[in-house]
């Protein structure tokens, strides 16, 4: 087969492979596979790779085309020699290279001759067996599956960005779809999601998009444009019974976790940084209508506030957004002890 016949066979073969093992392949490992798909041929110096190394003559001298490189010694020698990319480049790169390698010997059995694949068994395999169906290179046959080789590529290289199944999860819009892709991006992304639905109590309509605070397990805790907070899943639990629901990757993030304790002190005192979401708790003392802000909450609303019902002075914040927990600033609370962990997320230019 011809160079691009190769390297179209071998990002085929790599984003199937990977993509079907749920690894999402990138651009440098498909190069990888590129080359690696051209390797075999460095027993011949008219090939791409054998006009670049003068050994490939040695090589043709001594075993002939298509022999000992077409074979699982050749597989071998490619796993061994290029072990060390796993340290330095990592073990999806590695194997975009690895499968390259084999995609090469596995669409040379399409041609008449076949490859010695347990060299040096003289043993040839071929596919099909019928000779008259193989591909002679450079033929008009090789050119047509070039052509639908070169299509493939350009559809299935998008979409093995994506990967299948979060494809799968974005077609059909499901709230297990949108929670496994949520868990997928959170660290990278913030997230909107755009759901529409029913609330679980009101029964009204709901068509709109919410901000993602956090990932549970199994839902999603929101916040709408009026800065109320819902939890929405699969589960019975949910506010909104959801028809469908997409994940929207909005700016690229990076998180920062802070842990924080405090003792004797006012709630003022206490930095709460921009864009960031509060769990914790502290124990209080000083305001007494402190359960008003509490009892403000709608019965389809995620309670981001919560007062111990075995502790009354003491706050349980869950997820709590830093817009909703400045509504304790000055109200001369003041804490006794206090352990929160402030997770930041800071826009990446």
């Amino acid at each position: 087969m011809i160079s691009v016949t190769h390297i179209s066979f071998g990002v085929l073969l790599t984003e199937f492979i990977l993509t079907s093992l749920g690894i999402e392949p990138n651009t440098t490992t498909l190069a990888l596979s590129g080359i690696g798909s051209l390797l075999p041929d460095i027993d011949t110096p008219k090939s791409a790779l054998g006009r670049i190394f003068p050994f490939s003559k040695v090589i043709e001298h001594k075993y002939g085309h298509r022999q000992v490189t077409h074979s699982w010694i050749f597989i071998v020698i490619a796993i061994a020699l290029f072990s060390p990319f796993i340290l330095f480049l990592g073990f999806l790169k590695y194997a975009g290279i690895i499968i390259g390698v084999i995609s090469h010997i596995m669409i040379d059995m399409a041609n008449p001759s076949g490859v010695p694949l347990f060299y040096p068994s003289p043993s040839r395999f071929v596919f099909p067996e019928n000779k008259s169906s193989r591909i002679e290179v450079n033929s008009k046959r090789e050119y047509i599956l070039l052509a639908i080789l070169l299509f493939l590529v350009a559809v299935t290289t998008p979409l093995s960005f994506i990967g299948y199944k979060s494809l799968f999860y974005r077609l059909a819009q499901t709230p297990y779809g949108a929670i496994e892709e949520a868990k997928k991006y959170s660290e990278e992304y913030s997230l909107k999601v755009k759901i529409k639905g029913i609330w679980t109590e009101s029964q009204d309509r709901v068509d709109d998009e919410f901000k993602v605070l956090a990932v549970q397990d199994n839902g999603l805790i929101v916040e709408a444009r009026n800065k109320k907070v819902y939890f929405v899943s699969y589960s019975h639990y949910s506010a909104i019974i959801i028809n469908k629901i997409s994940v929207i990757l909005d700016k690229k993030i990076r998180k920062v976790v802070l842990n924080k304790k405090y003792s004797y002190c006012l709630f003022d005192s206490i930095e709460i940084p921009q864009n960031s979401i509060i769990s914790g708790y502290i124990f209080y003392e000083g305001y007494e209508n402190i359960k008003d802000i509490i009892w403000s909450f709608d019965e389809k609303e995620y309670k981001v506030i919560k007062i111990d019902p075995n502790q009354g002075n003491k706050l349980i914040f869950s997820y709590c957004p830093d817009t909703f927990l400045r509504k304790l600033k000055n109200k001369s609370l003041y804490v006794s002890h206090a352990d929160l962990t402030i997770t930041r997320f800071e826009e990446l230019k």
